[in-house]
């Protein structure tokens, strides 16, 4: 007798396309069963959303398909899984890493320096919002939350000039047409995990893990362990303006990281470059640098 996967995803249009994603990879296993539903980050208002943990919200109803056994796994953007979780859950990344950065999106503005003085950006990312100010003090921030399409509507509707996007959504969802510029890694950090597909499960579901472990991409988790690393260090949430990115090449490991407060004017970016094989523990030692600097004092001030 086959297995039964049941995938239990968010319902929005990215959430779903990267459940297929999901799909397809496992469907040698099995027979695979989505499992949409709604998640509290989907319909929270901006206020609620920062009020009860911000991203981490996009798990907790998936998590209790889990807890309660109506779905085998969840699969989540690792960008929205909090760097601490419970011990009865394990994550495991899937598939190459997507293109990690930002791009700037506008139907008006070919690039960010584009943009005329008092300009509206929307985003709701405290990390993005960060660096704007830092880098752009004329920009004014609109805060917009929900899907691709949602945001996009803003553009057209004339309420604001430019978004700030995941190049990872846009290219998954074949909407690659509507970048307009991306953002280079040493001016916008990503955040942790952007770009990388990961599925949650219950850590005593041995028999699922065996399954996921076959699918691992081992360059992909060992850069999404570095960045989880060294956001737990820094001791950051969600709503806490950090980015960092850990890339493999030619048997270097380089990662840059972002601490910042919320108006941007007190930050910490550096980047550091090892071998391969000294790869361990980077990200945490990594951290230590930030936090010698003061990196938990600026967070602590936002």
């Amino acid at each position: 007798m086959k297995n039964l996967i049941r995938i239990a995803t968010r319902k929005s249009p990215l959430a779903l396309q990267q459940a297929k994603l999901a799909e397809s990879l496992l469907k040698n296993e099995g027979k695979i069963e989505l499992i949409p539903m709604n998640s509290s980050g989907d319909t929270y208002t901006e206020k609620k959303f920062k009020d009860h943990g911000g991203k981490g919200l996009f798990l907790k109803e998936l998590e209790e398909s889990l807890l309660n056994k109506t779905a085998d796994v969840a699969v989540h953007s690792l960008k929205d899984v909090p760097a601490v979780m419970s011990n009865k859950f394990e994550i495991a990344t899937i598939l190459s890493r997507e293109n990690p950065l930002d791009v700037f999106v506008s139907n008006k503005y070919k690039t960010i320096k584009d943009l005329p003085k008092n300009a509206l950006i929307g985003t709701s990312s405290p990390r993005r919002i960060a660096q704007i100010k830092n880098l752009y003090k004329d920009i004014r921030i609109v805060t917009i939350r929900g899907n691709i399409q949602t945001r996009m509507s803003k553009i057209k509707e004339g309420e604001i000039d430019g978004i700030i996007l995941a190049a990872a959504g846009l290219h998954r969802m074949s909407l690659e047409g509507l970048i307009k510029e991306y953002l280079p890694l040493n001016i916008f950090t990503p955040s942790a995990g952007q770009g990388i597909l990961c599925l949650q499960f219950l850590k005593k579901n041995d028999k699922i893990r065996k399954i996921i472990n076959k699918y691992t991409h081992k360059e992909v988790e060992d850069c999404a362990n570095i960045e989880r690393q060294f956001i737990r260090k820094i001791g950051g949430n969600c709503m806490s303006p950090i980015g960092v990115n850990a890339s493999i090449k030619n048997n270097k490991v380089n990662v840059t990281g972002f601490v910042s407060s919320i108006d941007g004017r007190r930050h910490i970016k550096s980047t550091v470059t090892n071998d391969i094989t000294e790869a361990e523990g980077i990200g945490a030692t990594f951290a230590d640098v930030f936090i010698k600097q003061g990196a938990k004092k600026i967070i602590k001030e936002t």
